[in-house]
């Protein structure tokens, strides 16, 4: 019986029902030593059935958790086979990165908001003063905030070890503020209304690019996200391909929304709300930037919106589906799938550079050797 499921959902008003009844029925009947402590007693446990009842309703509703392996952060034993193993996220001090806290201000779209900033160790590094650093700009949840990535999703280890054993090349990460206190912005330019997409895909890139030595060259960068932060990797990205060289969601969903979080961000334009659907997009548009998609089995809205991707884009770009065997939509799934979605993204971004080689005229001035034309 998994936590989503009707019969369990049936159990738990079983169970309040009959423990409310019990209360009713025994409130009167106790000795009169033991009235105080009995009633409330029973009062606790009507209160704690409510609060069960009421919390697996919003289960239901969002499939945060479909089992209580899940809900414990325990893999399945039918899953052990299908599970990588988690690795091992200790590195040497003298190979870990730093995060700071940023203020960005965006020009264009008259928007200001924090943010956090993954250095990686190599950024500190004298010999590394002139290098330039691929970035993968990363997107949070609704609600939720850049922190998320920091403390739920331990952004920081997981990028050090990444780095550390060469599975992804030294990179810049940034989790900037994407939506504002108790509005899901979706990421996008609102038809007559705040333009969090310019924010996101055109200020923030060119504030890091001012204030850090990030790579300033087409598709330079690469989006990542979870839930509502994986649909904002994807759109942006497509909106913005020579910018992007890839985008991974975890958990995300791939067509334009608009219920009481978001407000009206389309004001009716049927248009705006297909250039804000990725599925969409590209069905009907030419498009050549890889995708990557996780959801998992207990999640079945992000599954059905992986699905229906995946069919959209079927022959149109290059795009990897993941399927976990087990989770709904919480933190501990999307930390796990990020690991091999962190190593995706190091793959898609441009081959550095070579070293410059100084020309033959250069090497024997060098040398003091004089050189003929």
């Amino acid at each position: 019986m998994t936590l989503t499921a009707l019969p369990f959902l049936f159990l738990l008003i079983g169970v309040a029902t009959a423990l409310v009844a019990a209360t009713m029925l025994l409130w009167n009947r106790w000795a009169s030593w033991w009235v105080p402590p009995m009633r409330l007693l029973c009062l606790l446990c009507v209160m704690a059935a409510g609060a069960v009842l009421a919390a697996d309703v919003v289960n239901r509703s969002y499939g945060f958790y479909s089992s209580l392996d899940d809900l414990l952060g325990r893999v399945p034993a039918n899953a052990g086979a299908n599970t990588a193993p988690v690795p091992d996220l200790r590195v040497p001090a003298n190979e870990r990165g730093r995060v700071v806290q940023v203020r960005l201000g965006g020009a264009r779209a008259g928007i200001t908001r924090d943010a956090q900033v993954y250095l990686p160790a190599a950024y500190f590094q004298p010999s590394q003063t002139r290098r330039r650093f691929p970035v993968i700009e990363l997107f949070h949840g609704y609600p939720g905030n850049p922190g998320n990535w920091i403390r739920q999703m331990h952004l920081a280890q997981v990028l050090d070890a990444e780095i550390a054993s060469r599975h992804l090349p030294a990179v810049i990460a940034v989790v900037p503020t994407d939506d504002d206190p108790g509005r899901d912005s979706e990421c996008v330019n609102a038809v007559r209304g705040q333009q969090d997409e310019t924010y996101l895909a055109v200020d923030v890139p060119a504030d890091i690019r001012h204030d850090f030595r990030a790579l300033d060259a087409p598709r330079g960068w690469a989006t990542i996200g979870y839930s509502t932060g994986g649909f904002c990797a994807v759109n942006l990205a497509l909106h913005h391909p020579e910018r992007y060289a890839a985008a991974a969601a975890l958990s995300g969903y791939y067509s334009a929304i608009v219920d009481r979080r978001t407000g009206d961000l389309y004001k009716g334009s049927a248009t705006a709300r297909r250039w804000n659907s990725p599925q969409w997009l590209v069905a009907h548009r030419r498009a050549s930037l890889p995708l990557y998609l996780v959801a998992s089995r207990g999640d079945h809205e992000a599954m059905r919106a992986m699905q229906i991707m995946r069919f959209a884009a079927e022959g149109r770009l290059p795009i990897v589906t993941v399927t976990e065997p087990s989770g709904g939509h919480n933190f501990h799934v999307w930390y796990e799938a990020s690991l091999a979605a962190f190593e995706w993204l190091g793959a898609r971004f441009p081959a550095p550079p070579a070293p410059h080689q100084p020309d033959a005229r250069a090497r024997h001035q060098a040398c003091g050797k004089p050189t003929t034309s």
